[in-house]
């Protein structure tokens, strides 16, 4: 805690953010399927957040949608009809009680820790374990966490992210609380600067995402809605269909 308490002393010499983040997405999915005879994938999927003015701190990102060309979303049959869900990891901040089976993916979550669109010190970080449960019927909940040196603070934080399907393929849609993991103290800002996550393949009806089928080849797609307004986009082929 005595790095946040002198960051909070710190008053940094402003450099000007006007441009906002640079975003970026790759993804990996493998081919087949269709939606006669549906096949179980695993979704690799990593983004980027950079920000425009090189050596500051990238604009917090509030709210993700990611979208998957040609893929469908079943959690019913992963644990037999156990979830894990997001309220209950954070109550508990843990995953411990978390049913066995409903565990479904990892990943990593890499953050810098300081003052939006001002000079940031590389050291102050935040750099995060990802573990992704089936949450629920039409949810994943992720949990994110991390203790020092590896985070300036203790972190154990599950997010409820929405899964959809829809005409051309599925999303999975959510919001961070601002408190901790885009505010970890009073004054200060959390950015992103790269995400990467691998959703496990299942097999019977175990696995989160079937592929259906799509033409040509197989887009991810991020919308990022930064927490002071504004949105983007970062769009990428994960393989062909």
């Amino acid at each position: 805690m005595a790095l946040i308490a002198t960051m909070l002393c710190f008053t940094a010499v402003a450099l000007a953010q006007s441009g906002g983040n640079i975003y970026g997405v790759t993804g990996k999915i493998a081919s087949g399927g269709t939606k006669a005879k549906p096949k179980h994938v695993g979704v690799v999927f990593n983004y980027t957040v950079k920000p425009a003015v090189d050596g500051t701190l990238s604009q917090p990102v509030s709210t993700y949608k990611i979208h998957f060309d040609g893929l469908k979303f079943n959690t019913k049959g992963i644990a037999k009809g156990k979830y894990c869900k997001a309220s209950a990891i954070t109550a508990a901040a843990s995953d411990a009680s978390c049913p066995k089976g409903t565990h479904v993916g990892t990943g990593k979550v890499n953050a810098l820790v300081g003052h939006a669109g001002n000079p940031v010190d590389p050291a102050s970080k935040c750099n995060l374990n990802l573990d992704i449960y089936a949450g629920g019927p039409s949810s994943l909940a992720l949990f994110l966490h991390g203790t020092p040196p590896d985070c300036l603070t203790t972190i154990n934080q599950a997010i409820d992210a929405k899964l959809k399907n829809d005409s051309t393929g599925s999303s999975l849609t959510f919001s961070v609380p601002p408190n901790p993991l885009l505010h970890p103290a009073p004054g200060l800002d959390v950015g992103i600067t790269s995400v990467s996550s691998n959703i496990a393949k299942g097999s019977g009806t175990k696995g989160v995402f079937t592929s259906t089928g799509c033409k040509g080849t197989r887009k991810v797609k991020v919308t990022f809605t930064a927490e002071a307004g504004g949105t983007g986009t970062a769009e990428k082929s994960a393989g062909k269909c």
